[in-house]
C-alpha cells in the first residue's frame, strides 16, 4: 500500500532539495461515518438482504470506475514528513491505460527538475538538480524506492479509481449519507468510504493486516472536488497520508484533466548524467 501510493514522493524528494515552507494539509477522521444513525445492516437484516446490498454496492462503485484511453492532467502538488516539504510544485501527468505512465515535475523559477516514465515493466527516471540518471527493471525498483509496487495501483491511484477493492466485503455499514465498508486481501486490510447516493469514492484506506509486525504501515487517501468530464466522475484534490514510523502527507490538486487526446511521452536520457 505503500506500494504505489507513496511513489509520486520518492521520485519527487530524488528531484527536488530545496525546501520550502509547509503547506497544511488537513487530515480528516477515518472513518467519516456516524454509526448512531445506521439505517441498514441491522440485526434484523436477513442474510439474503445483505448479499444483495453489498452485490449492488459493489456493482455501484465498478460503474463509476473512470475508463480511458488515455488521460492527460496538470495538477499542484504538495507533500510534507518529518524531514522535509515542498510546496509549490506541478506535475505534469501523461497516461496512455496499461501501456505507460509519464510524470514531469517543476518547481517555481528552475522549471522542470524530474521527469520519469514508467511501464509495466521498467522505471526511466532522470533528476535534472543532481544530473543522476536512474533505470530499472520494475521487478528492481523497490531498491530505487524502497518501497514495492505495481503498475496497476499507481495507474487507478492516479485516475482516481479505488485501489485494492475487491469482492471479499465484510464490516458493512450504511447512514444516510456514507457507506463503510473493508476488503480482505491476503497481506492488507482494506477500508473505504463511499457516498451513499452514487458510490463515489470518499476515502479509502489499506493496512498492513499483521499487527504483530513493528514496522505496520497504513496508508489513508481522501478523494474531493469531483468533476463531470465527459460522462466520467473525475475527483479533482487528493489527499495521501502514509504512516509507518512516520506520516508522509501528500496534496494533489489537479488544474486540468483531458481523456482520450493523442499524447507523446518524450523522454532523452542525456549522457552526461551519472547513472545510479
Amino acid at each position: 500500500m505503500k506500494k504505489t501510493v507513496i511513489f509520486l514522493i520518492g521520485i519527487t524528494s530524488l528531484a527536488i532539495v530545496a525546501c520550502r515552507h509547509p503547506k497544511q494539509l488537513a487530515r480528516s477522521t477515518f472513518p467519516a461515518t456516524d454509526t448512531s444513525k445506521i439505517i441498514a445492516h441491522k440485526d434484523s437484516t436477513s442474510a439474503a438482504e445483505r448479499a444483495k446490498f453489498t452485490s449492488d454496492m459493489l456493482k455501484g462503485i465498478k460503474d463509476n470506475n473512470i475508463a480511458f484511453n488515455t488521460f492527460s492532467g496538470r495538477m499542484k502538488l504538495a507533500f510534507e514528513n518529518e524531514k522535509k516539504s515542498h510546496n509549490n510544485l506541478t506535475a505534469t501527468i501523461r497516461m496512455k491505460k496499461d501501456s505507460i505512465i509519464w510524470i514531469s515535475v517543476s518547481a517555481p523559477i528552475i522549471d522542470e527538475v524530474m521527469r520519469a516514465v514508467i511501464t509495466p515493466d521498467s522505471l526511466k527516471l532522470y533528476n535534472r538538480m543532481d544530473k543522476q540518471l536512474f533505470l530499472r527493471k520494475m521487478a528492481d525498483a523497490e531498491e530505487l524506492l524502497n518501497i514495492p509496487f505495481d503498475f496497476k495501483t499507481l495507474q487507478d491511484l492516479l485516475i482516481g479509481n479505488p485501489v485494492y477493492l475487491n469482492d471479499s466485503v465484510f464490516q458493512v455499514v450504511k447512514t444516510p449519507s456514507i457507506i463503510s465498508f473493508s476488503c480482505d486481501h491476503p497481506k492488507y486490510i482494506s477500508l473505504f468510504n463511499v457516498f451513499a447516493d452514487d458510490f463515489g469514492l470518499q476515502q479509502s484506506k489499506v493496512m498492513d493486516k499483521d499487527s504483530t509486525n513493528p514496522n505496520t504501515r497504513s496508508c489513508e487517501l481522501t478523494y474531493g472536488d469531483y468533476a463531470k468530464v465527459a460522462g466520467r466522475k473525475f475527483p479533482t484534490t487528493r489527499r495521501i497520508f502514509v504512516e509507518e514510523k512516520n506520516v508522509t502527507k501528500v496534496a494533489l490538486d489537479f488544474t486540468r484533466y483531458d481523456f482520450d487526446v493523442p499524447l507523446t511521452f518524450p523522454f532523452s536520457m542525456p549522457s552526461s548524467y551519472k547513472r545510479m
